[in-house]
């Protein structure tokens, strides 16, 4: 059944310094991808045309260079995928599109020796109309969907400790233990390794809410993230980013904080 034209998408959006750092470097954006790519207006806003992207990235390095990198992302997939948006395969347009921004996150590294380094998670999210999804990640950063009163974490965390998770070479109560358990397997850019996106293409229906955040909001929260953000995403959205956003501070804000919402409404 064709959606387009039919349902809506509710959004909102909140970065935060957190209460230990001196700069914020997470990114985010919530645009329509096309020739000349468009932030979404004010919610709640119709799905139609080329769909919506919801894109998180949490950059790294040092000086600037976090900062540099997370919006370098941002906009440099986001005019990748304007670039594929009519290409029949999703899941080839959105993987080549993150082959691309992360070379030319490796280029403008090299163009400057205090970026050298430089890398950034990147996490999106775009809505297509006619009840079709592609997400594509790279970090740990983190997509979740809620969908009848069940929370799923989408997208694969490609830190080492949860990769040795996955393998069954430790347990859940060892990761949490490991020293390095954060280090970053995959990130965009960085040493300029290449990549292995995760790449899905699902389904949507009326109903299903999503939230894309940053590790300086999951990891504060730990085991009482989920509950917490089942129960914000049934609420008004910029309410509910403004409690997540006041939950990781409250619990110790040792890191940028960044939350982006989104809930498919029928029309």
């Amino acid at each position: 059944m064709d959606f387009a034209g039919k349902l809506s998408l509710d959004w909102a959006a909140l970065s935060d310094l957190g209460q230990r750092r001196k700069n914020n470097e997470d990114s985010w954006g919530a645009l329509r991808p096309g020739a000349k790519p468009e932030p979404l207006a004010a919610a709640p806003v119709a799905l139609d045309g080329t769909g919506a992207l919801l894109i998180m990235s949490d950059g790294m390095g040092g000086a600037l260079g976090g900062e540099i990198a997370s919006s370098f992302c941002v906009e440099h997939l986001t005019a990748e995928l304007s670039a594929r948006r009519d290409e029949p395969d999703a899941a080839k347009a959105m993987h080549e599109a993150f082959v691309a921004t992360h070379e030319a996150l490796v280029r403008r590294a090299d163009s400057n020796e205090e970026w050298h380094g430089m890398g950034a998670t990147l996490s999106v999210l775009w809505l297509r109309p006619g009840g079709r999804a592609v997400l594509g990640h790279i970090g740990d950063s983190r997509i979740y969907r809620s969908r009848a009163g069940t929370l799923e974490q989408l997208s694969e965390d490609h830190s080492l400790g949860a990769s040795m998770l996955r393998r069954g070479e430790i347990t859940a109560v060892a990761a949490t233990r490991m020293k390095f358990r954060s280090l970053l397997e995959q990130a965009m850019g960085a040493d300029g390794t290449p990549i292995d996106p995760q790449v899905l293409v699902m389904d949507w229906v009326a109903g299903d809410a999503f939230a894309l955040c940053s590790d300086g909001l999951y990891g504060p929260l730990g085991d009482g993230l989920q509950p917490r953000l089942l129960a914000e995403l049934r609420g008004a959205l910029p309410d509910a980013a403004a409690n997540l956003v006041a939950a990781a501070n409250a619990a110790g804000g040792p890191d940028n904080i960044t939350v982006v919402l989104a809930r498919l409404l029928p029309v």
